[in-house]
């Protein structure tokens, strides 16, 4: 009998619509101002457990700080965000929007301040976080939107060779590592 209500509540609990967690688009001025730190590295290990104090399953992300862009870093930086997967458990605890990070792969990454829980996640979810590919000979940097839109409130920080291929009617998802990073120093060191 205990079963037969355990599937019922578990059917029941999938009929309940599920929430997700909006967050604005952001420009990219707001991140690099909102970001207490922002730095390239990449991402050399991911530990995941629950917090004996809250019972929270949280993940720590370690990386190996190659250019500081905002802030302080040291060489190894730690960030702990919630959701992750625990060692032999097959459930993964998620949080929609909360972005991962894969051992081996370069981002650049604008962090939030740590709060008093610990935690530290990019500025906007997603939006905070810039994966790092490899393009021919270049290196290219995109977190998924579109710089024509990301890069509207500083136009005149743009890079002139970036600024040629925003001026096209197509989207531009990637920009050249180097001149992004130029961009936001720019604006760090610039007046706002």
């Amino acid at each position: 009998m205990k079963k037969i209500l355990l599937i019922a509540a578990l059917a029941l609990a999938t009929l309940i619509p599920a929430q997700a967690a909006s967050v604005l688009p952001l420009f990219l001025d707001e991140v690099i101002d909102t970001a207490s730190v922002a730095f390239e590295g990449t991402c050399v290990a991911n530990r995941s457990e629950r917090e004996a104090a809250t019972g929270l399953v949280v993940t720590y992300t370690t990386f190996a700080v190659q250019d500081v862009l905002k802030g302080d870093a040291p060489t190894t930086h730690v960030i702990k965000q919630i959701g992750g997967s625990l060692p032999g458990e097959e459930l993964q605890y998620r949080v929609q929007g909360i972005p991962t990070f894969t051992v081996g792969e370069s981002y650049v990454v604008f962090l939030a301040g740590v709060s008093k829980a610990g935690f530290s996640s990019p500025i906007g979810l997603g939006q905070g976080r810039f994966a790092v590919r490899a393009a021919g000979g270049a290196r290219q940097v995109t977190n998924g939107r579109d710089f024509k839109d990301l890069t509207k409130r500083m136009a005149a920080r743009v890079p002139a060779k970036a600024k040629a291929r925003m001026d096209g009617s197509e989207p531009v998802r990637e920009m050249d590592l180097d001149e992004f990073k130029q961009m936001v120093r720019g604006h760090v060191g610039g007046a706002r």
